[in-house]
């Protein structure tokens, strides 16, 4: 597979998140709570995850010797995700996938005191260039602002955070078994905190959510194929491209506009990710979404 090959499949990849979280914003989320959909996503999502190890006959993989590790990123995956649903109830698309992407800030910061790894200045002024962007997203003390957008804020460190723990504990572990694993602990969390609550669901939405979970390990599927045909240089940026495609999607589908404030915002936090990425890559450091490809947002979100 060549480079536009590999692009061409990272973005489909993204693109198709994007569409997962317009389902959900559009018919999930104002009638079941986040940890029973994002419960029978992940339930749902084994359905391809599954096809893929027993076609690439990776089922040795999943012998694991760090199920701790697993754990600890179901757990906060959890949170996230169910931070990420929550927001769809109050927030536009565009204005909540600009601050997720604050997630290779919060990395840039863990990689120095988490990882031991040198962040040079320009890093750092990165760092406080992109969080300044997040702030003209939010616009604390004005009318904008909403305490949900903290809990995105919190979603995005603890995307960075599942991500830090794989950097540090990984040791070559297969990328199949991450995401197996993944699932596997988010579905059995959401399902224990569903257990009280769980609402009986149509046939329609049932549908939906089966959909939904094709939909996310379908994506997931095709982030790993891409990371592996390109360079992190070229895959971590291409997942901007969900800013784009979900204002697209929020204008159609929800008749949603980002302002100039938003605009601005996004593009300070997305030249800021970019220049991190850029500056891991020429000093040898392994970029925040090459080893962890499968799990973007959407999987460290929980479904």
């Amino acid at each position: 597979m060549n480079v536009l090959g590999g692009v061409s499949i990272g973005f489909l990849g993204y693109t198709m998140f994007v569409v997962l979280d317009t389902i959900i914003k559009k018919y999930l989320v104002n009638d079941y709570s986040v940890f029973q959909i994002n419960f029978y996503i992940c339930l749902f999502s084994f359905i391809p995850t599954l096809i893929t190890i027993q076609t690439l006959h990776k089922w040795k993989s999943l012998n694991n010797n760090i199920i701790f590790l697993q754990l600890f990123r179901g757990i906060f995956g959890l949170i996230s995700g169910a931070l990420v649903v929550n927001s769809f109830r109050n927030h536009a698309l565009n204005e909540i996938y600009p601050i997720l992407f604050s997630a290779p800030l919060f990395l840039t910061m863990l990689s120095h005191f988490f990882l031991n790894e040198k962040v040079g200045i320009r890093r750092w002024i990165a760092v406080i260039v992109g969080f300044i962007g997040v702030l003209i997203v939010s616009r604390p003390g004005t009318i904008h602002f909403s305490v949900s957008y903290l809990g995105l804020i919190l979603s995005a460190l603890l995307m960075s955070v599942n991500i830090a723990l794989v950097r540090k504990f990984s040791n070559n572990q297969s990328s199949i078994s991450f995401t197996f694993y993944a699932f596997l602990s988010a579905t059995i969390v959401n399902g224990l905190l569903t257990i009280n609550n769980h609402i009986i669901m149509s046939f329609s939405d049932t549908l939906i959510l089966l959909l939904c979970g094709i939909i996310c390990g379908l994506a997931g599927n095709c982030l790993t194929i891409a990371s592996k045909f390109l360079e992190s240089s070229v895959f971590a940026p291409i997942q901007y491209s969900q800013i784009i495609s979900g204002s697209i999607l929020g204008f159609f589908i929800f008749n949603d506009l980002p302002d100039f404030y938003e605009i601005v915002g996004s593009i300070v936090i997305v030249l800021s990710g970019i220049y991190i990425i850029y500056r891991e890559t020429i000093k040898g450091v392994r970029p925040f979404m090459k080893k962890d490809a499968r799990f973007r947002d959407k999987f460290n979100r929980g479904h």
